[in-house]
């Protein structure tokens, strides 16, 4: 059996049966999404979804192909276009369409029962929205290992999308529980099944070097865990888009755009769980996490004290360039060290270390009294490299010539404190109100990091640096808080 006869099999019987059915509720003057639904928009929303898809799944499937984690023996697909036959081209759409289409028909058959009591909304959404991007996050770490390649593209490919989904609309799928389980449950079912019979056929085959070799029923999990993922994301997408409240919620999301920075935090936080579960990929994750944190902060600093925040961040990124290509070259202010982490660097020093010498001083700014603060947030800074150093040189990105502290000398610690002391003093002269208010938000950032820190060091196996780390990050929060609760803020500071 070649490709296109499996299509002829499998799939575009299903697809043409349920577009006739459309077609022809449509020309009695039926909703084809059933009632409460105009035709116009039930079409265009199913359209909409077969371009996201075509265009999202191009290039992954031709990268699966590319690095052999699945194909397709000689003689069984017509031709191909890149790596990829035009037989899975034409599967991205009929699968979507299909599915697409199926659940029109179930809306159009019976009244499906809708929740419309009392909900956790705001929990529903964040909190289901923040497992899946944890999901998301393990299977970028997967990919670290050779069997988990195939599960880790999947996760990781899918998961961040249907995080957006839920955190848009997790509610409205709760509420149509029924209705979302049966239209993805009844396709995947089936796909299951004919893909079962493909592989049995040699129409295509899976790699068993990227697969964890578990195969129920002859169906290797990876393969069951996609359609289960691509029909989930079609499913939900259209039943979110027909819900009556959709509109008004994305015209809400739009009005609040300036809040997509809480997006980035959340991810930052998500990003530094798996980081020291699995140690090879590090360097990815290390950069993916500080990145986040980086634009996270910059995103809540222009919103909080306006686009000065943007020459902060400038200034931010340009000393720490500037600090650290001098100190590499020199041994001023830190001692003899050198660079030998992978990745993108400016003048030689990677992208991550300016990026976090803009984060971490925010952090230290908020979370130390406000009285002094000039000379409390450097030693801020210097508690947080008490943990942050010990594992740049325990992961490879830099080592010291010489050092009484995990590798490292203690000239280190005084070179953080007189650096910090000047980068504080700029960041104060270019957003003042960084010398008095203590933004939650900011706060929050500096004692997860402790913890993150503390654990994560425990977990890379340097549970001495952890402790001293947490001792030290907490014991400079701690005085902070405790300082601001004799001196009250004097106005209130936004999130």
């Amino acid at each position: 059996m070649t490709y296109l006869q499996f299509h002829l099999v499998f799939t575009l019987p299903w697809l043409l049966l349920l577009f006739v059915l459309a077609r022809r509720a449509a020309a009695r003057g039926d909703a084809v999404a059933g009632p409460g639904t105009t035709n116009r928009f039930a079409w265009g929303a199913l359209v909409a979804h077969l371009v996201i898809a075509f265009v999202y799944t191009t290039p992954w499937d031709n990268y699966l192909v590319y690095r052999e984690v699945w194909g397709y023996p000689p003689g069984r697909v017509w031709f191909t276009v890149g790596w990829v036959p035009i037989e899975e081209y034409a599967f991205f759409l009929i699968q979507t369409a299909a599915t697409g289409l199926f659940l029109f028909w179930l809306l159009r058959a019976r009244a499906w029962r809708r929740y419309d009591g009392p909900l956790p909304t705001a929990t529903i959404r964040w909190a289901g929205a923040a497992v899946l991007l944890l999901l998301a996050a393990l299977g970028g770490a997967a990919l670290a290992n050779e069997s988990t390649t195939y599960l880790g593209l999947i996760v990781a490919w899918a998961f961040p999308v249907l995080a957006l989904q839920w955190g848009f609309g997790g509610d409205f799928l709760v509420r149509r529980a029924p209705l979302v389980l049966t239209a993805f449950g009844v396709p995947t079912a089936w796909l299951w099944f004919a893909d079962k019979l493909a592989i049995q056929f040699e129409i295509w085959w899976i790699s068993e070097r990227f697969t964890v070799g578990i195969a129920p029923f002859g169906l290797p999990v990876e393969e069951a865990l996609f359609f289960l993922v691509t029909n989930l994301l079609v499913t939900w997408g259209i039943t979110m888009a027909l819900d009556p409240a959709a509109m008004d919620r994305l015209r809400a999301v739009w009005r609040d755009r300036a809040q997509a920075w809480r997006l980035a935090l959340l991810g930052w936080a998500i990003a530094m769980v798996p980081t020291p579960l699995v140690p090879d990929a590090f360097p990815g994750l290390a950069y993916t996490s500080t990145g986040l944190l980086a634009g996270g902060l910059l995103g809540f600093a222009v919103h909080r004290f306006g686009v000065r925040a943007l020459a902060a961040f400038a200034v931010a990124v340009a000393f720490g360039v500037a600090v650290e290509a001098i100190g590499e070259r020199t041994g001023v202010p830190f001692g003899t060290y050198t660079y030998t982490a992978p990745g993108p660097a400016i003048l030689g020093v990677p992208l991550l270390v300016p990026l976090g010498w803009w984060a971490f001083t925010l952090g230290a700014m908020a979370i130390v009294p406000r009285r002094g603060r000039l000379l409390w947030a450097p030693l801020a800074l210097v508690a947080w490299d008490v943990g942050l150093d010990p594992l740049m040189v325990h992961m490879g990105f830099w080592r010291f010539e010489q050092g009484a502290y995990f590798g490292i000398p203690l000239s280190n610690f005084v070179g953080w404190y007189v650096a910090g002391l000047v980068l504080v003093a700029l960041m104060g002269w270019l957003l003042p109100a960084l010398r008095t208010e203590r933004p939650p938000i900011l706060r929050a950032v500096y004692w997860g990091q402790a913890g993150f820190m503390g654990l994560g060091l425990v977990l890379f196996g340097l549970p001495w640096a952890g402790l001293a780390a947490f001792v030290a990050m907490t014991a400079v929060a701690a005085a902070g808080e405790a300082a601001s609760r004799e001196t009250p803020e004097r106005r209130p500071s936004p999130a």
